[in-house]
């Protein structure tokens, strides 16, 4: 999905941020950056590689996706460097470490361009950069987000089948995790964080949709690599273990539920939610006279 905004140049001089928006594709550029953020961060322009796993400048790497992540907000000089430099104690704003990594990475994005022809992407206004969000691009981070909200439109409108094709997708998109070679920087790790969340919610509520659908197969699958992603996710364990019940592996369900609680006992000394415990016990007596469905409340609806 490409997006940009009023069709004008950023540079230096200043003038008003605006949000992205979708670009009718008869307006599209030839040359719209094209940014990957799952695996190992790629970035085009013009079809061109910009950026790959060969571009050895982390910290221009590191400042393009900060700036993306936080697009529509202008971001000091001083707070960049605090953030993208924070082991270096009182690191005056002067240093020159910033404008040199700022002329880095704007000559891998735009070389033949310079501040006399004006920046098109990593623009500087009163002592603070911002990614230009009103020329065009495309993020595969957006693309995925945007499949989400489809999905969720959809299913809130009943249609089912469109909510599965969308959230598809989305997993399709998420190769891999996002941002990993940033993965414990500090200014990179709320957003992986809200990234991450976002996708296992997705994996949950595309498993309920198949399992209503009796997919029960389909289900297990997006919810073992739900727990797979994070093992102690108790909302993805508790409806794991509710569809491998109904496709008969009881079995495979109590072994779930073990191996969370011994994870739990180990990690954080806690005992497994009690509605999974419940669920547990249920799985266990399997009475034949109780269908193993569960309630609204134990599903935690």
């Amino acid at each position: 999905m490409l997006r940009f905004g009023p069709s004008s140049f950023g540079d230096d001089s200043g003038g008003a941020l605006f949000q992205p928006t979708m670009a009718p594709l008869t307006m599209i550029s030839d040359q719209a950056l094209r940014l990957y953020l799952y695996g190992s961060l790629r970035v085009y322009v013009g079809g061109e590689v910009a950026i790959d796993e060969q571009f050895t400048r982390r910290k221009a790497k590191a400042l393009l996706v900060l700036l993306y992540l936080e697009r529509g907000n202008y971001i000091a000089k001083d707070e960049l460097l605090e953030r993208l430099w924070p082991n270096l104690d009182e690191l005056p704003a002067d240093s020159g470490r910033l404008k040199q990594t700022v002329l880095v990475l704007r000559r891998a994005l735009e070389g033949e361009r310079s501040r006399r022809t004006g920046w098109r992407y990593v623009v500087e206004r009163d002592g603070s950069y911002f990614f230009n969000a009103r020329m065009p691009y495309h993020s595969d981070l957006e693309d995925f987000e945007q499949e989400l909200r489809l999905a969720y439109s959809d299913r809130q409108h009943g249609d089912a089948e469109g909510a599965l094709a969308h959230f598809q997708r989305a997993f399709a998109l998420r190769r891999t995790e996002l941002l990993p070679e940033f993965r414990y920087e500090d200014w990179a790790a709320g957003h992986i964080a809200a990234e991450r969340e976002q996708y296992l919610k997705a994996l949950e509520e595309a498993a309920r949709l198949y399992g209503t659908r009796g997919d029960h197969s389909r289900a297990v699958e997006l919810l073992s690599r739900a727990t797979r992603e994070d093992p102690l996710r108790e909302s993805s364990v508790l409806q794991l273990m509710e569809w491998l019940w109904r496709k008969g592996e009881q079995a495979e369900a109590v072994r779930v539920y073990a191996q969370l609680r011994d994870v739990l006992a180990s990690k954080l000394q806690l005992e497994p939610d009690p509605k999974i415990t419940t669920l547990y016990h249920r799985i266990r007596l399997d009475r034949a006279s109780v269908s193993p469905t569960l309630s609204q409340e134990e599903r935690g609806a």
